[in-house]
Parts: C-alpha cells; sequence; structure tokens
C-alpha cells in the first residue's frame, strides 16, 4: 500500500505508486515521474479517441456504480454549443472508505491530469472538483497543486500552450453524506441544499447550471492517465482471463478487525481469501474473522466463509450476493455483535437522510429506533419481521438510493446473523391489537 506500511509484494502498484512520497506532491517532483505526459498526448488527440481508448481499456467508475467510464463520456454531445462540465466526485462520504483522500493527499497531480483529459473529453472547459469539507489536508494539497499547475500553464486558458481551456477549481462540500450523490452534488455547487434530483432529465443531458455535465470520481479519473500512457491493451491485461468486463486494478480500503488496515491495490479479480489473509495479515491475536462488508456500509453483509472463496472484481462479488461498491472493506470479528454494529450503521443513515422521501425519512428513523431497540435487550419476536417489512417498503422506491443502503446492511445482516438478533430478545410475546368489543 506504500502508506503507511510498506507494499506487500502481491500488490500491483498503480495509483498508490506514489503514496507516501513526498516529494511526487509537488509540480516538478511529478514531472519527474511522467506526470502531465497523458495531458500532453490527449490535447493533441481528437476528444472522441480519447473515449474510445478508455472504453476499449474498460475501466468502469471506481465511486461504486461501476458504470463504463467511456460509455459515460460519450453521452455527451460535443458540438452542441452548449457549456458542458465535469464534476469529480472526491466527496468520499461512504463509511469505511479511504481510498480517493489518499490520492489526493499524495498525488494531487495525477488527480488534475486525469480531471483535465476528461474535461477535455467531453468537451468541457471548467471542471469542479468536489471534495468533502471535513479533508483539510487534501484540499490543501490539491489547492496548492492547482496554483502550481495554473501557473506552469498547464491548465487555464492556454492549456499547454494548445489554445485550449481547461479550467479546474475545487468547491469544499460541508460534510453530508447525500452530497456523494451526483445530482445532491451538482446542486451543493449551484448553492442550492444537497438534495438529490428526480431523474430523468439525467447529468449528460441537464446537470450543473442546467448544462450537459459528466461525474466521475477521484480514481477512476486517476487512472485515465496511465491508460493513456501505457495502451488500453496494458489496462485489459490486469484482469482474470475469464472476465474480461472487469479489468484494471483496484484501490481497497481495510478496516475494522484486521491485522494490516490502510489501502490496497490489487489487480482485479484477486482472490478475497488470500486477500484478507495474506496481504492485510488476517486477524487479531486470539480472535478469528467473522463477516465482511466488502464494499462500504451500503452493500450486504456476508459471512467469512463467503467472502474466502470470492474473487475481487464487479462480478465476482456478485457470486456471493453482494457488491464490489466502492471497495470500502470493513472487517468484523468474533468480539464483534452483528446487531449493535448493524445499529450503528442504521443511526447513520437515519442521520444523513436528507429526509426528502418519506420511505427514507421514515424508514431510516424506524429502523434506527427498533435496533436500539433490540440491542437494549427490549426488542420482541416481532421487530424483527417488522425490520425486514420497513426494508422492503424503503428499497426501490426513492429519488436516490440511501434509503436502499440503509435496508440492505439490515437485510443481509438478519438473514446472514439471525441467531444474534434473536439472542438479544428476551421479551418473547408478540404485542397483539386489544379486542373490540360493542
Amino acid at each position: 500500500m506504500g502508506y503507511p506500511h510498506q507494499p506487500h509484494p502481491r500488490e500491483t502498484l498503480v495509483l498508490s505508486r506514489h503514496f507516501g512520497d513526498a516529494e511526487a506532491r509537488s509540480l516538478e517532483g511529478w514531472k519527474k515521474r511522467g506526470g502531465y505526459k497523458a495531458l500532453e498526448m490527449a490535447l493533441g488527440m481528437d476528444p472522441v479517441a480519447i473515449q474510445n481508448v478508455v472504453k476499449e481499456s474498460g475501466l468502469r467508475g471506481r465511486g461504486g456504480a461501476g458504470f463504463p467510464t467511456g460509455l459515460k463520456w460519450s453521452f455527451m454531445k460535443l458540438g452542441d454549443g452548449k457549456p458542458h462540465y465535469l464534476c469529480c466526485n472526491a466527496d468520499e462520504s461512504e463509511p469505511g472508505t479511504f481510498k480517493d483522500r489518499e490520492i489526493m493527499r499524495w498525488t494531487p497531480h495525477a488527480l488534475i491530469e486525469g480531471v483535465a483529459i476528461g474535461a477535455y473529453a467531453i468537451g468541457a472547459e471548467t471542471a469542479y472538483i468536489y471534495i468533502r469539507g471535513e479533508f483539510t489536508e487534501p484540499i490543501q494539497r490539491m489547492e496548492a497543486a492547482l496554483a502550481e499547475a495554473r501557473a506552469a500553464g498547464i491548465i487555464g486558458r492556454n492549456a499547454m500552450g494548445t489554445g485550449k481551456t481547461i479550467n479546474v477549481w475545487v468547491h469544499k462540500g460541508a460534510g453530508a453524506y447525500i452530497c456523494g450523490e451526483e445530482t445532491a452534488l451538482m446542486n451543493s455547487i449551484e448553492g442550492r441544499r444537497g438534495n438529490p434530483r428526480i431523474k430523468p432529465p439525467f447529468p449528460a443531458v441537464a446537470g450543473l447550471f442546467a448544462k450537459p455535465t459528466t461525474i466521475n470520481n477521484v480514481e477512476t479519473l486517476a487512472a485515465v492517465p496511465h491508460i493513456l500512457n501505457n495502451g488500453a491493451d496494458w489496462y485489459k491485461k490486469m484482469s482474470r482471463p475469464d472476465n474480461p468486463k472487469s479489468t484494471g486494478t483496484k484501490l481497497w480500503s481495510v478496516c475494522g478487525n484486521i491485522a494490516r488496515p490502510g489501502n490496497y491495490e490489487v489487480e482485479m479479480g484477486f482472490p478475497f481469501g488470500e486477500f484478507l489473509h495474506e496481504v492485510c495479515g488476517g486477524a487479531l491475536p486470539g480472535r478469528t474473522l467473522k463477516a465482511i462488508i466488502p464494499g462500504g456500509s451500503s452493500v450486504p453483509i456476508i459471512t467469512i466463509e463467503e467472502a474466502e472463496r470470492a474473487l475481487m472484481d464487479y462480478e465476482g462479488m456478485m457470486t456471493v450476493g453482494t457488491m464490489l461498491g466502492s471497495a470500502g472493506c470493513i472487517v468484523l470479528d468474533s468480539a464483534q455483535s452483528m446487531p449493535k454494529q448493524i445499529a450503528r450503521l442504521v443511526r447513520f443513515y437515519a442521520h444523513e437522510s436528507c429526509a426528502q422521501c418519506t420511505q427514507c425519512r421514515e424508514g431510516t428513523a424506524w429502523s434506527s429506533k427498533i435496533l436500539d431497540r433490540i440491542v437494549a435487550g427490549d426488542g420482541t419476536a416481532e421487530d424483527l419481521d417488522t425490520l425486514l417489512d420497513i426494508g422492503e417498503n424503503m428499497t426501490g422506491k426513492t429519488i436516490c438510493v440511501l434509503s436502499d443502503s440503509c435496508a440492505t446492511p439490515v437485510a443481509s445482516g438478519l438473514q446472514k446473523f439471525r441467531h444474534e438478533f434473536e439472542a438479544l430478545i428476551t421479551k418473547k410475546t408478540i404485542h397483539t391489537v386489544p379486542t373490540v368489543v360493542a
């Protein structure tokens, strides 16, 4: 991982190669390491040609959705006479995920280069890097790097002397989880309340300031210069032979009950069991691993047995009933109470709901109250079924997926660890409705 530990021999360092290397933060240091060669190349290419290279590479969005990046860029109609915008989502609010901030901390110019290439590829002259307000150091690093890039003429009205305009600005968020959702992010940049928008229209049609807009994750954009420098075939080779749909390397944020927490970079399709036990060091002394939330807190929980047979790519995670998501891997061991951990997650979602949708506003709040009651020893047998009913009514019925994200760990936790919930229930009698006598 490069920082704070030495890289593991089985990692494939691409984006994280210079983590911990302070010199790589500066413009001079980044150029010594091959920086901005890809941007120079891109500015001499047709934007569609750049889109095609990225399409061919198989790069998919690293923020959680996994949508093909080149295809997403192609939705922007070049030459339509409208201003286009690129937004880099650096909010990184998903619990368990802390990879994007390390890219910004150690290699800010890598992100600037990727943003500039992406902006040019979609016909945008202005790009915004939306950074979570609490990320004090990443914000400072990005603003300092942007100042260097502007002063050197790399970005601005005459980017690298080509006569092309590429302006890149940092926009600081106020720390709302919901602003990690792409349309809420755009509302926030516009000075509005960070509520998600109804789609359609989709951002590529009417996004930021009602103009065509593309939103990409930090890790996604940081990978683009490497693809241009090394070629689409190079990137595609970093995958398992039987699955060409998931290519490249992936940064994994590992936290919780694990011997070596931190960020790791491995090729798509790496065996998850070997990753947890060998690369990350396995369980803490005297304990055993019990459960994994592999893609940030909003994806289904899996048992350690399921994790040990999974492969670390989009399709591999689906085979064991979960998702790769943002690759924020939360590890829980034998010392942890699953009801307590799930209650903690749900409390977070209840707090962060924008309250725009009834199903989310009420569902997250009631799920939190019921789970807190169960954990306190005051739950009843009917509470478990009530939680599942609430979750069903929260799923697929709201403007954004925050509601779904709250329901998912509850449903999967009850499915995999129901016995732990039942052990906390002391009031076995189901509440009944009194009979009304005429």
